[in-house]
């Protein structure tokens, strides 16, 4: 017996289309709660091959502001240490001048020990575990006397650095490098030497140095004395070509960062979903699937016997 009044292609269509609305809901509530577009790049469609390239570049500028953050780092610190190295030569002389103008050097070998000892723990400065003066040498101490003494002993100045005379550089770019390494033998080779000098002459015949000195003993801290000056020039140098160096990864960095930012907007722009309007779009398609199941149940309700009268008692 045939009790469908032509429902089943309807009920089929209308299936169809509820199957489709809740897919898209499905979907829309993944943007919803995921921000996202989707999940891969067939979910951008056509613009994949942008989204992919300015994922790849977004990479590498994230690597290269990690390595420009790094420099900046330790070219301040440097920058700092350069400073104190300075004073230290300024006081190394004003602590010869002292003794010269007084004519007692009863302290001048106290005060060298000291600055000497605050240079060696400057110039065997880690940072993160790596020694920053060594070069490529960055697990052993750059200076291998840690006291005055130790240096007076050594058969040359050179012989108490460690370091190997390479300069690290980073890549702060595609097409930037930047030297982040000084080493200690550049820094410290004339002022160890100075304060090796001193040390020598005060265990020498001439010496000790002491409340009175003789003749031989001024002129020798004259010459000292003359020779301060170009020492604390030397790191002066140093620490302007730091400068220098610092304020260029600096300018890498603010770069960097800035095209980060660009690019983080670029990529959000074509990967991430527009909420407001997936909010309204699942609203309503969550009203129409209710709508279209409503539909779909009233259409398999449906039989021949809905259009016929029912048997009357006198038929």
């Amino acid at each position: 017996m045939i009790d469908r009044v032509g429902t089943y292609g309807l009920s089929q269509v209308m299936l169809s289309s509820y199957s489709s609305i809740q897919s898209r809901i499905a979907d829309t509530q993944a943007q919803i709660s995921s921000g996202k577009v989707g999940t891969q790049y067939a979910d951008v469609q056509d613009r994949a091959g942008v989204l992919a390239a300015a994922k790849s570049k977004a990479a590498g500028i994230a690597n290269y502001t990690a390595s420009a953050t790094a420099a900046v780092n330790q070219l301040n610190l440097y920058d700092t240490q350069l400073q104190g190295l300075s004073g230290i030569a300024s006081q190394l002389r004003q602590a010869v001048g002292d003794a010269l103008s007084t004519g007692n050097a009863s302290v001048l070998m106290t005060t060298l020990q000291s600055l000497y000892q605050e240079a060696v723990t400057t110039l065997n400065t880690q940072v993160d575990g790596k020694y920053i003066y060594g070069g490529s040498r960055t697990d052993t101490p750059p200076v291998n006397a840690p006291t005055l003494a130790d240096l007076a002993a050594a058969p040359t100045v050179a012989s108490v650095f460690n370091n190997t005379t390479l300069n690290q550089t980073v890549r702060v770019g595609d097409n930037e490098t930047i030297q982040t390494g000084i080493n200690a033998s550049d820094i410290a080779t004339n002022l160890f030497q100075m304060f090796k000098d001193v040390a020598a002459f005060d265990g020498s015949g001439a010496g000790p140095l002491g409340t009175t000195l003789t003749q031989a003993q001024t002129t020798f801290l004259n010459s000292q004395y003359s020779t301060a000056p170009a020492i604390q020039s030397g790191i002066d140098a140093i620490a302007a070509a730091n400068g220098a160096r610092a304020n260029q990864a600096q300018g890498a960095l603010d770069i960097n960062q800035s095209m980060s930012n660009y690019f983080t907007k670029f990529i959000s722009d074509i990967e991430d979903a527009d909420l407001p309007t997936a909010i309204s779009r699942l609203n309503n398609d969550q009203a129409a699937a209710q709508a279209a199941g409503r539909m779909i149940a009233q259409v398999n309700q449906m039989s021949l016997l809905n259009f016929l009268s029912a048997p009357t008692a006198n038929g």
